[in-house]
């Protein structure tokens, strides 16, 4: 699969990404502690982070510089200072993003179990204002704008409206449905061109637990039946499923050969799929490198530290 998508991006700042930034305060440890219990961890570290943060680095390192554009806000403290340069030094154009004096910036805090899995406890601080200044840097881009990438992590009347407006200039929307919020009605996710849950958020959408392949289809099959364009659902270490209605297709994973951490494995996948649908790939074709920069990102500790360059992606899929 011979696939050179940095050629294909020609807009500067094409890739819109509107989402949280928060500090990651992670803590690698044989498992979490149960309630009146200690347990000693083995390494703590501090890393940038936030879902949209993620997704924002894992299309950059995968674009031309300059190519995306970050929408959020942070607090007017040393947080907040730092989410904002660590994005500027990945060639993310940070001009609009908001600084909160009143609020603090977003944190999440993460222990890292012995098989890589994660447990995520957030406070979003600054990012669930309701700041209009969002929605109109969002108009004042539009016109470079080829994709936008959201999730559940602000307030939702932002998000929303940013999904209005890209819907009525025919802008592709990604929207990764995390964290789950039952306050978020179906019309809320049919104006998404793609969403991308992962097995535990598709079954909050529709109840169906998901313990293999065939769960996954049926799960994918009841969210296309209430009129969303196209499910892609995330399995980890098992791949992804995807269901339209033109086809319902598996796509295996990348196996690597150590498991580091899986904390943004799900950002990698949705910032490098915005990514390569906006070079022109198609949905299919996209599907598949995101997979593979979904697994690579498992192998490297952190989460926005955690994504893949295209040349790590290249050299796998020639």
């Amino acid at each position: 699969m011979k696939v050179n998508f940095m050629a294909l991006s020609t807009l500067e700042n094409s890739i819109t990404v509107l989402g949280a930034l928060n500090m990651d305060l992670i803590m690698d440890l044989e498992r979490p502690a149960k309630p009146g219990e200690t347990v000693v961890g083995k390494k703590f570290y501090t890393a940038p982070g936030g879902k949209g943060g993620n997704q924002a680095v894992a299309a950059a390192r995968v674009s031309k510089e300059n190519s995306v554009i970050f929408l959020g806000s942070v607090g007017n403290d040393s947080y907040g200072t730092e989410l904002t340069n660590y994005l500027s030094n990945e060639n993310i154009i940070t001009n609009e993003i908001n600084i909160d004096k009143n609020n603090h910036s977003g944190i999440a805090i993460i222990f890292t179990d012995i098989d890589g899995e994660n447990y995520v406890n957030a406070v979003y601080g600054a990012n669930e204002i309701r700041n209009k200044e969002i929605i109109n840097s969002f108009n004042k881009n539009i016109k470079n704008t080829k994709i936008l990438i959201t999730q559940n992590e602000m307030d939702e009347k932002i998000t929303l409206s940013c999904m209005e407006i890209a819907s009525k200039n025919n802008i592709p929307i990604i929207l990764d449905p995390a964290p789950f919020r039952s306050s978020l009605k179906n019309d809320y996710y049919k104006m998404a061109s793609i969403i991308t849950p992962n097995e535990i958020e598709a079954e909050y959408m529709t109840g169906i637990e998901i313990k293999n392949i065939d769960d996954a289809k049926n799960a994918g099959k009841k969210l296309l039946d209430k009129k969303i364009k196209n499910i892609i659902i995330t399995l980890g270490e098992n791949g992804a499923f995807l269901v339209n209605n033109e086809t319902e297709k598996y796509f295996p994973p990348y196996n690597v050969e150590k498991v580091k951490a899986s904390v943004a494995a799900g950002d990698a996948f949705t910032g490098i799929l915005g990514a390569s649908l906006s070079s022109g790939i198609i949905l299919e074709e996209a599907i598949k490198i995101a997979v593979i920069g979904s697994a690579l990102s498992t192998t490297k500790y952190g989460a926005q530290e955690s994504m893949p360059y295209y040349s790590e992606i290249e050299e796998i899929i020639g």
